[in-house]
């Protein structure tokens, strides 16, 4: 009974042994497999940047070339002329900051460019409202100057008026004196003319003839001679007219 228990517990303990080296072997391979990514990974990133820097070395000698720069001063060098300092790091390095550096003062230059432009349009802008309003002010000057030569005009006629007006002021003044003396004259003619006209208005003095009394008319009349002829009568009548106008003709 003993026997078969313990060949039972050997036989339970060694599966989980197995387990055990399993999970181990596993480990084991996932670091092998994970070492072999990172790996993979590097290589992958160094040739992708070598790719991208493959350029580099032909660019570099190209400006060496083109703008004669100097070469290196290596240690034990002692060739004459002049020499480029080191750098105490490496080219690479050293470009790769010239690179950025470059790269960041383009676009702090781009960045200058188009406030420059926007600058530019501005002082454009300023400079057409500038012609405008110079424009302007010549027409402004234009207009002032025609302006003071209008006043000018104005003030001479204003002169002329005023001498015009003084000259009408003395002849109204000499006008005012003649009138007068005009009025005083004539005053004089009409006094003069009312006292020669009063002397034919004057009644004339009655003439002194005979005064007849009606007594004496009929007595007259009483005393006719009834042999006397009508005819005489007539004619002492007419005489007697005729004697009468001829003394209103005389008067």
């Amino acid at each position: 009974m003993a026997d078969s228990n313990s060949n039972a517990n050997r036989s339970a303990a060694r599966p989980t042994g197995t387990d055990d080296l399993a999970a181990q072997s596993r480990r084991r391979i996932d670091d092998i497999v994970a070492q072999v990514d990172a790996e993979m990974d590097r290589r992958a990133k160094d040739a992708a940047r070598a790719q991208h820097w493959g350029w580099l070395p032909t660019i570099i000698q190209g400006w060496i070339i083109g703008e004669r720069v100097p070469p290196y001063r290596f240690p034990g060098d002692t060739t004459p002329g002049h020499r480029l300092p080191p750098l105490g790091v490496p080219l690479e390095q050293a470009f790769a900051a010239h690179v950025a550096y470059t790269r960041r003062e383009i676009g702090r230059t781009r960045e200058l460019s188009d406030e420059v432009r926007v600058l530019r349009e501005k002082n454009d802008r300023l400079e057409r409202q500038n012609e405008r309003l110079e424009g302007r002010n010549d027409r402004l000057e234009a207009q002032v100057e025609t302006l003071r030569l209008q006043v000018s005009q104005l003030m001479t006629q204003h002169g002329q008026i005023v001498d015009v007006m003084q000259e009408h002021d003395v002849r109204i003044t000499e006008n005012r004196t003649d009138i007068t003396e005009t009025q005083a004259m004539v005053q004089a003619s009409d006094a003069m003319l009312n006292a020669w006209a009063a002397q034919f208005i004057e009644e004339p003095p009655q003439e002194d003839g005979p005064e007849f009394e009606a007594e004496d008319l009929e007595e007259e009349d009483l005393d006719e001679d009834p042999n006397e002829d009508p005819e005489e009568d007539d004619d002492d009548g007419d005489a007697a007219s005729d004697i009468s106008h001829v003394s209103m003709d005389s008067d």
